[in-house]
């Protein structure tokens, strides 16, 4: 198949959805010679083949200027004043000759001096009301030009108004999601300061920037006079810098480097090329007009060749947030392809592309903060995770001997000498014969049960942790405090109870505490903690299975059964 029939093929898929209705049929002819033009006189010229159609598409030449007579097929008779409509010029020189005096006009859609009545989608001009059939409308193209067709037509005000409206509230709902997204990003990054949220803030932001350059809105908003000197330079620098720091996103959050390293570092080396041409844009002695659109495109089609790539791996190797990339950019990535592919192909723009690109850039932007907000909530589990590695044990899920001493000297600076605080210090009578004779596993599970035992006499004030080895440490406050040695003596008893099943045998054991009471003259926590120690070593030494309470009055440990 040649080039031509391939690109007539394609002709043929677009054409169907990118006709605009309600448009008048005109007599369209090709006029080999510019004709004579003054204000309220025309001088004919000789026509090429006349042609009618109800969609007119012209083509703007890069090195020349082509000339066009349009004709009504029939007298305008509708009620509402007809209305020139030409779409889809972005760097094409178009000027217009307009019956009754042909003065010869130059708008474009990034001049912020267009008509505020109607939305930038289009550079529209007023005809007469009597417009006749044999008043021709001349449009001269080109010099410079463009691959894409232009978009001519002729028809009513009302009818115009009603589409231009449509157009403005769907491109202004895609927008605004896609700002919305960006707000709610940058509330992420204000609190969290991580520099993705920015890469994301940054190409969404180009991204509208572009997409309202494209349709035209964009010089709508107030000061975009500043802007309309650029031309459509705008939104090629804003689509370079969107896809540059898009790559920059899609490498922090799916975390490529570490799922696919040699894809990831291909898809990171093209973001800097990206940067370049955002610059270059500016640089006419280097003639980028004529260059770069399609290098951008190519380099576009390779990266997102890329992307899916790495995301596709990644997502199959266990990373979550390639699959939220996947599901967010697929449609956008499927669209800009398309986009590509019509602009490197100079296919006119049919509708379901010009919306279906902005609408899923919207919903690209909606699942990747879904997708980070869920990045979010896997770090902070993360977090707590490592935070509760750090304080808990991992054995017994009771604290470790750093958490419990922090929980003892908050206790401790709290309400110091205002409410009772007590610490039990309790170690398993002769466990290294259990580990000895029954192995650690059975050492492991004496442990797990002595912890059921404690657990079942505490408060919910109360607090548990493993100080070390066999030996745990026992927080008492308020009544639980001032029935220190009762409490001990439960859990004595519920130990000496237990039958530890390992195997076909039963273990039994016995635990002995030492309880120390705050005093007045306690001089810190860590001095409550040796009393106790001390007691738990008295009680070892008199016979274990038993309570001992430190008693600061006579200095010396009396036995409480």
């Amino acid at each position: 198949m040649s080039l031509c029939s391939l690109r007539w093929g394609l002709l043929l898929l677009w054409f169907p959805v990118a006709a605009l209705a309600d448009d008048a049929v005109l007599r369209v002819s090709a006029l080999p010679t510019a004709p004579t033009l003054a204000p309220g006189h025309v001088a004919a010229t000789e026509a090429g083949q006349e042609r009618a159609v109800s969609r007119v598409w012209l083509h703007a030449p890069r090195s020349h200027i082509d000339w066009y007579a349009l004709r009504l097929g029939d007298d305008w008779r509708q009620a509402t004043r007809p209305l020139l409509v030409i779409r889809g010029s972005t760097r094409a020189h178009v000027t217009v000759y307009l019956p009754p005096d042909y003065r010869p006009r130059s708008e474009s859609v990034f001049d912020a001096s267009l008509d505020p009545s109607f939305s930038h989608h289009a550079v529209v001009y007023l005809l007469p009301y009597d417009l006749r059939a044999d008043q021709p409308v001349y449009v001269a193209l080109g010099n410079p030009g463009q691959t894409q067709p232009i978009r001519v037509g002729i028809t009513d005000v009302a009818s115009y108004r009603a589409r231009d409206l449509r157009h403005v509230r769907v491109s202004t709902f895609f927008a605004s999601v896609q700002l919305s997204m960006v707000l709610v990003i940058l509330c992420f990054w204000a609190v969290l300061r991580d520099r993705m949220f920015l890469y994301f803030i940054v190409y969404v932001c180009a991204q509208v920037v572009y997409a309202m350059a494209v349709s035209g809105e964009l010089y709508a908003l107030p000061g975009a006079a500043l802007l309309a000197p650029l031309g459509y330079h705008t939104g090629q620098c804003m689509a370079a810098l969107a896809a540059g720091f898009s790559i920059w996103f899609i490498l922090a959050f799916a975390d490529l480097r570490s799922y696919t390293p040699r894809l990831a570092a291909w898809l990171g080396a093209l973001r800097w090329p990206f940067l370049a041409f955002a610059v270059i844009i500016w640089m006419p002695f280097l003639r980028p007009d004529a260059w770069l659109p399609n290098t951008v495109n190519l380099l576009l089609i390779v990266s997102t060749v890329i992307a899916l790539a790495s995301s596709w791996l990644a997502w199959r190797r266990g990373n979550r947030q390639a699959g939220f990339f996947l599901l967010s950019w697929l449609p956008l990535l499927a669209l800009t392809l398309a986009r590509v592919v019509q602009l490197m192909a100079g296919l006119p723009l049919p509708a379901w592309l010009e919306y279906g690109f902005p609408g899923s850039m919207a919903w690209a932007a909606v699942i990747v903060t879904v997708g980070l907000a869920d990045r979010t909530l896997q770090v902070r589990h993360e977090r707590d995770r490592a935070t509760r590695m750090a304080q808990f044990d991992s054995l017994t899920g009771v604290f470790n001997r750093r958490a419990i001493m922090d929980r003892l000297r908050s206790a401790w600076q709290a309400r110091i000498g205002s409410e009772p605080l007590a610490v039990l210090f309790l170690d398993i009578d002769h466990f290294k014969q259990i580990n000895d004779s029954r192995g650690h596993s059975a050492g492991d599970a004496c442990l797990a049960a002595v912890v059921e035992a404690i657990r079942a006499e505490l408060g919910e004030s109360d607090r548990l942790g493993r100080y070390g080895g066999e030996e745990f440490l026992i927080m008492l406050r308020g009544e639980s405090a001032r029935m220190a040695v009762r409490v001990a003596e439960r859990i004595v008893a519920r130990a000496a109870a237990l039958r530890v099943p390992i195997g076909e045998h039963l273990i039994a054991f016995t635990v002995s505490i030492g309880v120390a009471v705050r005093g007045k003259t306690t001089s810190d926590i860590e001095a409550l903690v040796e009393h106790a120690d001390a007691a738990q070593y008295r009680a070892k030494a008199e016979g274990r299975n038993r309570v001992v309470v430190w008693r600061r009055e006579s200095f010396a440990l009396v036995v409480a059964r």
